[in-house]
């Protein structure tokens, strides 16, 4: 039954085969050559008989349209013509595909066996027994292999049984072969071909733009039909279509499943930080690396750019090289308020498993508070929530007050997001030019909600610093003009509010008030402070504490530069790893709070950082005494950038190549020098130098200018890492000592 082969001879066609049972089994059952049972069960694992093998290898080949639905001969003994398989068997013998016993028998319910399987279906594909060697079954399963008819095949041990999984393998990859004299694969006879190494990219559920009955890959276009499996886009693989325009199969590549997949949280430069297995992370793809948006091809450096919070990037990879990226837009619902009776809960459709991130650090549905702003992606359970609130006057609306989209709040204009703040801040809502609005800011910094007069929910007493009073000119709605007055109040957390009062405030400006808020209206009272506090401030984990008292591990701090009304106003929040082991006197302390475990939950302290203020290094200084007439004239360095000012009746007694303090960078008022460090200076690392015998941190955000030689007009800000003790002599200048809340904030290097 074996012949010789030469395998030299032999064109081997290059194909994909597939390890995908059930995308087999299902070309196959399109093909009408194999099918499960009547429910759907594919039975893999039973083996098949000769006859079973026999009527699928005829199914499969050219002579699949002859077999007679009748017939009155018998093909073999044990095969009578009532045979349900004998039309099929009848074919096979008489097109040479199969072939009985001597004893002609033909053996129909015996298992076929491997060597049996390969035979008939390289015969199939157009081979005779004058292309195989003498030696059987060798030149048959060597044919096979070459022709890669036998890869993904479980079983190919000689005189094994064949089971119906890979039966159903040998037989697609035969189709996957070219026939004998032809440059056609064998399963064109169906008017089915294959295009090879496609990724299927999008359909009308990621893009509207593409019709409902479409598949964009990048090789084109191509028809589907209602058993599309959608769960197949963004795979690699080789798509079976009918006529070239319909797809009745899809083959993924091995391992075509996305290797990473990310939700887009925000944008931070030109970095894409998301959220991925549980944790945030900079995406790291490298920008020339191809992607898809729908059915435009790219690069991921083109479209980062354009990526929003809750959008899906599908990143596919081979042995760790980027293949491609898909893009997905999110489908973020939201936002929603959340609401004291948890109604945000349903209307999201959140549950105890989603989950959660408030202000981008993880939290439980416990930890949300009312009037929070919630979205929810729902492909990935995951709900992200926004804490940002701003309040301050109803200035302006745009392009109407009738139809808003974007609104004026206390000189800043913020864009309306959600309906509920379209809707109060509307004339319908209630809301006028001059009332005091809260505005509940979502992903993007825009206006999701509103509390109109403040809200049941604004906080109705604020304590804080006075940044800013005086009056306002508004435009009520029949557009007439009238002034009001304001404060401005920045609260230890950093947050700032403002109010119209009932009042002129301005003597408060700059000192810490009490904010009592009724109907809209502010009434304001000098903050009195609950109680004297002061001493080494420790913070470490379970060890919080400022002198003898407690302090909160979410304490809120507040650092003010100035009490002088008359100055311009300078505040910052400061975190309060920045205050451990800082030594705070009671008098630094403006106003304090505590909760109710007894614990500091917040202070406003009186320049204890100096974080408040600008530094910088003096590069010119010119002081004028004529007479009772004074006059300066200065040039400065503020974080590697040229200033200037000039002074009239006035001068500063501050020194050139010296570090300044100032209270602001342009058109200072107050400029003054900083201390400078005494003593033999030794650079220990990029973060530490030595003085004395003292150790001193050198902050991250210290200033270090570098010049040539000592008399040298030109000064270059150089990193911490190109400066070393024996190359250079250093001027080292801090505002106050460590211990006191003081850190170096600028370093001078001159070139020895």
């Amino acid at each position: 039954m074996a012949l010789a082969v030469c395998m030299a001879a032999l064109p081997c066609a290059a194909h994909e085969t597939s390890s995908n049972k059930d995308e087999v089994l299902k070309l196959l059952n399109e093909l009408e050559i194999m099918s499960g049972d009547p429910d759907g069960d594919l039975r893999l694992d039973d083996t098949v008989t000769r006859a079973e093998f026999t009527k699928a290898a005829v199914a499969s080949s050219q002579f699949r349209h002859s077999a007679a639905s009748s017939l009155s001969v018998s093909p073999f003994y044990d095969a009578p013509y009532t045979h349900w398989a004998a039309p099929y068997i009848r074919v096979g013998v008489t097109n040479d595909l199969v072939s009985g016993y001597p004893d002609a028998s033909f053996r129909p319910d015996n298992p076929v066996t491997y060597e049996e399987g390969v035979t008939i279906m390289l015969r199939v594909l157009g081979y005779t027994d004058a292309d195989f060697g003498a030696s059987w079954p060798d030149g048959q399963l060597g044919m096979a292999d070459s022709l890669d008819m036998t890869d993904n095949i479980k079983n190919t041990a000689v005189g094994s049984q064949m089971t119906r999984g890979d039966v159903a393998t040998l037989i697609y990859n035969t189709l996957r072969c070219k026939q004998k004299n032809a440059q056609t694969e064998l399963i064109s006879i169906f008017d089915v071909s294959f295009t090879e190494n496609a990724t299927l990219i999008s359909t009308s559920k990621e893009d509207s733009a593409i019709p409902g009955d479409e598949v964009f890959t990048d090789l084109g276009s191509f028809k589907i039909r209602d058993d599309f499996d959608y769960s197949r886009i963004g795979m690699k693989g080789d798509i079976a279509l009918k006529n070239n325009r319909t797809v009745i199969g899809f083959f993924p590549d091995s391992g075509a499943e996305p290797d990473e997949r990310y939700v887009v949280y925000s944008m931070l430069g030109s970095d894409v930080v998301a959220y991925k297995n549980g944790e945030f992370e900079i995406v790291d793809i490298p920008d020339a690396a191809a992607a898809y948006d729908g059915t435009q091809r790219s690069t991921y450096g083109a479209v980062k750019s354009t990526l929003e919070m809750g959008d899906i990037i599908n990143v596919h990879k081979t042995n760790g090289n980027i293949d491609y990226i898909l893009f997905d837009k999110g489908k973020m619902c939201g936002p929603y308020t959340v609401t004291a009776d948890s109604s945000h809960i349903s209307g999201a459709g959140i549950t105890e498993s989603t989950k959660i991130t408030r202000g981008g650090k993880a939290a439980s549905l416990a930890e949300l508070q009312s009037n929070d702003i919630l979205y929810y992606v729902p492909e990935l359970d995951m709900a992200f929530v926004y804490t940002n609130k701003v309040t301050g006057v109803y200035e302006k609306a745009s392009p109407n007050a009738d139809a808003p989209t974007e609104v004026t709040v206390s000189g800043v204009t913020y864009k309306i997001e959600g309906a509920g703040a379209f809707e109060k801040l509307s004339w319908a809502g209630g809301a006028e030019y001059g009332d005091t609005v809260t505005l509940l800011l979502g992903k993007s910094n825009d206006v999701a909600d509103v509390l109109t007069n403040g809200g049941s929910d604004a906080p109705s007493t604020i304590t804080g610093y006075a940044y800013s009073a005086g009056t306002k000119t508004y435009t009520t709605g029949d557009l007439k003009n009238y002034s009001g007055y304001y404060i401005g109040i920045a609260t230890p957390g950093g947050d700032t509010y403002e109010y119209t009062c009932d009042r002129d405030c301005s003597d408060y400006k700059n000192s810490v008030v009490t904010v009592t808020l009724s109907e809209g209206k502010a009434s304001v009272r000098r903050a009195e402070n609950s109680g004297s506090v002061g001493g080494i401030f420790r913070y470490s984990s379970g060890k919080n504490s400022l002198g003898g008292a407690k302090v909160s591990s979410d304490v809120k701090i507040l650092d003010v530069g100035t009490t002088d009304k008359n100055e311009a106003p300078l505040y910052c929040a400061v975190y309060p790893s920045r205050l451990n082991n800082v030594n705070i006197s009671s008098g630094r302390v403006l106003c304090s709070s505590k909760n109710g475990a007894g614990e500091i939950d917040s202070l406003i302290l009186n320049d204890v950082t100096g974080d408040s203020y600008t530094y910088g290094l003096a590069t010119s200084v010119q002081n004028i005494s004529a007479g009772m007439s004074l006059s300066g004239s200065y040039s400065y360095l503020i974080n590697g950038v040229s200033y200037s000012a000039a002074t009239s009746n006035t001068i500063f007694s501050i020194g050139r190549d010296m570090g300044i303090r100032l209270n602001s960078a342009q058109n200072p008022t107050s400029i003054s020098n900083l201390t400078e460090l005494n003593g033999n200076i030794e650079i220990l690392s990029q973060s530490a130098l030595s003085c004395g015998g003292r150790t001193y941190e050198i902050p991250p955000d210290v200033q270090v200018y570098e010049k040539t030689y000592s008399m040298s007009d030109e000064y270059t800000m150089v990193p911490m890492s190109d400066i070393s003790s024996g190359s250079h002599t250093l001027y080292v200048y801090y505002d106050k000592l460590p211990e006191n809340g003081g850190k170096i904030r600028v370093i001078l290097a001159v070139r020895k």
